[in-house]
């Protein structure tokens, strides 16, 4: 009975320090800063004001842009969005920094885009980061973004997990988030409105979002003729377990084989 008991507590004991030494692992994993992000951090001009007012004034001139029929397009760098996320998103969005977030960064590369977040709480201090691709799919307005690598410093984290709660944080922001399962990962699907009581003309239909070296690119058309001559252009996602029209589900679709051309770059 005792060499059971021995045995017992010295299993008990290995358990212990395996679980110990596992914890401090993934304590040491949580405290790496991702390069992307250190090389944003250290980019960060003194002063972002400009920046961001840059980036305001894109925004209202795209808006200007799109409430008149005809084609549109826009260019945002990643310089200014970081500026725009120091300079506003604390002030609009204030219940995140309450939650521990801070110091958010992007990087536009690789057709990729980068983001991290520093994360504070009691217990841990860490960026937590992951990595975005966008497409568009067969659904005018419906984009397709793909989000890999998400990770708490160098230690991976389970998407599927905060699926429930991205959607819901979504929701509260009016942003429409969809999940198709596919074999790559869960990919969001996110439709922006094609018609708004605020819209001058209708619809507002979004034909091409590009990630160049550096910045965002957005084009489309607005008009009454904007949705049925809507013609994507770049990578079209091809939906998996998402249904949103059997019969137009079922129809083959060339849309996979177009790729945009661009080889816009800011400096």
């Amino acid at each position: 009975m005792r060499r059971w008991l021995q045995r017992i507590a010295i299993v008990f004991i290995c358990l212990v320090v395996l679980g110990m030494g596992t914890y401090w692992w993934a304590l040491n994993k949580t405290k790496h800063v991702p390069e992307f992000y250190a090389r944003a951090m250290d980019s960060t001009p003194e002063s972002t004001e400009e920046a961001s007012r840059l980036l305001t004034a894109g925004v209202e001139q795209l808006q200007s842009d799109v409430a008149q029929e005809g084609s549109w397009c826009a260019r945002f760098s990643a310089a200014e969005i970081n500026a725009w996320l120091i300079e506003e998103l604390p002030k609009k969005f204030p219940q995140l920094s309450a939650k521990g977030a801070s110091e958010p960064r992007i990087v536009i590369e690789d057709g990729r885009l980068l983001a991290a977040v520093r994360y504070r709480n009691s217990r841990f201090d860490t960026v937590i980061s992951c990595e975005m691709k966008v497409e568009l799919t067969e659904e005018p307005n419906m984009l397709a973004l793909q989000v890999n690598q998400l990770k708490a410093g160098a230690l991976p984290l389970p998407l599927s997990k905060f699926l429930r709660g991205i959607t819901k944080e979504a929701a509260k922001g009016d942003i429409d988030i969809r999940w198709d399962e596919t074999d790559q990962g869960p990919i969001a699907l996110v439709t922006v409105p094609s018609e708004h009581p605020n819209y001058v003309l209708n619809p507002v239909i979004v034909e091409s979002v590009t990630l160049v070296e550096g910045g965002l690119v957005l084009s489309g058309h607005t008009g009454p003729q904007a949705m049925d001559d809507y013609q994507p252009s770049g990578p079209v996602h091809q939906f998996v377990s998402y249904r949103h029209g059997e019969k137009r589900r079922n129809q083959p679709s060339q849309l996979s084989s177009r790729r945009d051309d661009s080889g816009t770059e800011f400096r």
